[in-house]
């Protein structure tokens, strides 16, 4: 019989700490106004991680440094003072310039009254946008475009919402957003105002979709806690106040007009009635196959949402009943991302959910409902002791199954832990393949969100990870398993522009394999948005089936492998 493994003394802390905070009562405090910071202690730097060496035999590589990317994140603080501070900042994956090659945007947080602890007159540091140069390294072109920002940055989320080809970039503060529109000569103009996206809420996460179906893209917007610089009564002297010490804060929901400007739909969509929450990240998909875009909602401290999507505007709650709101102890434990996607190859998809505490990977029925094998994957196992944040679905290796990375940090220190990679055998069970992955995966890190791209366009899916007060790490995969691929690169006409809400069949060397085109939102952040798959050894891609949202079903067939492959809407 095997040895029950001992929780860890920080999580059982945590858990104490969370249930303490179950039976407070939400604050009765206003709160503050976020203003910038000025008359506070100077914090001493942190060290920047330097490059990591990989080995010979190392299927990922630190090419960080080597690709250019010079963005430090502004933690104005000694140490992890609060909630707001604990989430880190963001990053966005996008081709602003339809080069075919992905750009980088990373969102600063920079200094905040109330928030932030640093030197009077320390000035923000602006978001940075470095264009992809097509050779490996990256140019920084934050100023010519005119995307620095301003405030509090927290995420990012792109799109072409307004149809003109060129992808556009919503910028998440705690306080003001930003909508940053694409004039497709390099350069991008704030017209926040004039769209009408200008939600003042303590954002934390936004994706992109087609809540009607009318080919335009609509705009979700995840808001977390109404923060409260003056709350002390919590029971961690270590500590700090967890997100049950403050009041949540409503989503917003925002309906493409069509003529660059959007609605406020929070009360006629269902969204404003929603349960008091505090999200973490937001995450589209159609649930239950019927063609109509719903969102799985993280949540911190309190039960997952499913909001199925009716195809008149309204959204209602359904995880309950679909069993993906709780983790499979009961708990509603503090809930970062989820990653969906088909990990045991019955062509259904699964929701795993990163979490401070044990995380679920709900998997995916023909009933429509849900099972948490979390435990039974070995996934519980091998992440119990950490604390993840950012988690994907990556096929790191071709074979045409789903692995896992998890982006780990400790959320009341600034001490360094390990990622995670997980390879699946295929049926959805999983094993630590730290070994394949390399020395990154030994080194400890600050780390937050994560996203999963293809930055040189060589079909082998490479990682990006934020780190707190650190620079990013830029994970060059260098798999060389001669297993074949194929990525999609979607463009609507009747749907909208990115044919998010495609649901798309490949079949090759006799596997189907099933996923569904949506917005890639992570936490905090914005994955490639072109579709991957990994096909093993098959030498050729029999079927291509594509489902758009408008109902047009396009088929291609005997299509060439290991290319990225541009289709556009009959």
């Amino acid at each position: 019989m095997k040895p029950i493994k001992k929780e860890s003394g920080f999580k059982a802390h945590g858990r104490l700490v969370l249930l303490l905070l179950l039976v407070l009562p939400l604050t009765a405090c206003k709160p503050k106004s976020y203003e910038p910071a000025n008359d506070v202690v100077q914090p001493p730097p942190f060290i920047v991680t330097p490059p990591i060496p990989a080995g010979a035999n190392d299927l990922f590589e630190d090419v960080t440094a080597k690709a250019g990317i010079n963005f430090v994140q502004q933690f104005c603080d000694d140490h992890i003072a609060n909630i707001l501070e604990s989430n880190g900042s963001g990053v966005v994956v996008f081709d602003y310039d339809n080069d075919g090659y992905m750009d980088l945007y990373f969102v600063n947080p920079g200094p905040m009254k109330g928030v932030t602890h640093e030197a009077k007159g320390t000035k923000r540091q602006p978001n940075r946008l470095f264009h992809n140069n097509r050779d490996g390294t990256f140019t920084d072109v934050t100023e010519k475009a005119g995307v620095g920002g301003q405030g509090f940055g927290i995420a990012a989320a792109a799109a072409d919402y307004d149809g003109d080809g060129w992808t556009d970039l919503y910028v998440v503060n705690a306080g003001k957003n930003i909508l940053y529109h694409n004039n497709g000569d390099g350069t991008f103009t704030d017209v926040t105002d004039k769209a009408g996206v200008g939600d003042m809420g303590t954002g934390i996460g936004a994706t992109w979709l087609d809540v009607n179906n009318d080919g335009r893209l609509d705009l979700y917007v995840a808001n977390y806690l109404s923060f409260d610089p003056d709350y002390k009564l919590y029971y961690n002297p270590t500590s700090y106040p967890g997100p049950l010490a403050y009041k949540p804060e409503k989503d917003v929901l925002y309906i493409n007009n069509g003529d660059g400007t959007f609605t406020n739909a929070s009360e006629s969509s269902g969204i404003a009635a929603l349960p008091p929450h505090r999200t973490m990240s937001v995450h589209p998909l159609d649930f239950n196959h019927d063609g109509k875009v719903d969102l799985y909602l993280c949540n911190d401290a309190t039960p997952n949402m499913l909001l199925i999507n009716d195809g008149h505007g309204h959204f209602h709650d359904e995880a309950m009943q679909r069993g993906v709101a709780f983790n499979a102890l009961g708990e509603a434990a503090g809930s970062m991302t989820a990653a969906i996607g088909d990990c045991n190859g019955d062509q259904i998809p699964d929701i795993l959910v990163s979490r401070l505490g044990y995380g679920s990977l709900y998997m995916g029925s023909k009933q429509g409902d849900c099972l948490d094998r979390m435990m039974a994957s070995g996934l519980g196992v091998l992440t119990a002791q950490y604390v993840g944040w950012g988690c994907n679905f990556i096929d790191f290796d071709n074979a045409g199954k789903l692995d896992v990375f998890i982006a780990n940090g400790d959320p009341f220190r600034m001490v360094g832990w390990q990622s995670l990679l997980l390879e699946n055998d295929g049926q959805g069970n999983f094993r630590n393949a730290v070994d394949k992955g390399g020395a990154y995966f030994r080194t400890p890190v600050r780390a937050r969100p994560s996203v999963v791209l293809d930055y040189d366009n060589d079909g082998q899916m490479d990682l990006l990870v934020g780190l707190m007060g650190d620079r990013p790490v830029l994970l060059h995969n260098r798999n060389h398993s001669g297993n074949h691929w194929i990525t999609l690169a979607l463009r609507g006409t009747k749907s909208n522009p990115a044919g998010w809400g495609s649901l798309i069949e490949v079949t090759a060397g006799g596997k189907t394999y099933v996923q569904e085109s949506t917005c890639p939102s992570g936490f905090l952040s914005q994955g490639d948005p072109r579709v991957h798959f990994g096909l093993g050894q098959a030498p050729v891609v029999q079927q291509i089936q594509i489902k758009w949202p408008s109902g047009t079903v396009q088929t291609l067939t005997d299509v060439h492998v290991d290319q990225i492959l541009k289709v556009t809407e009959p």
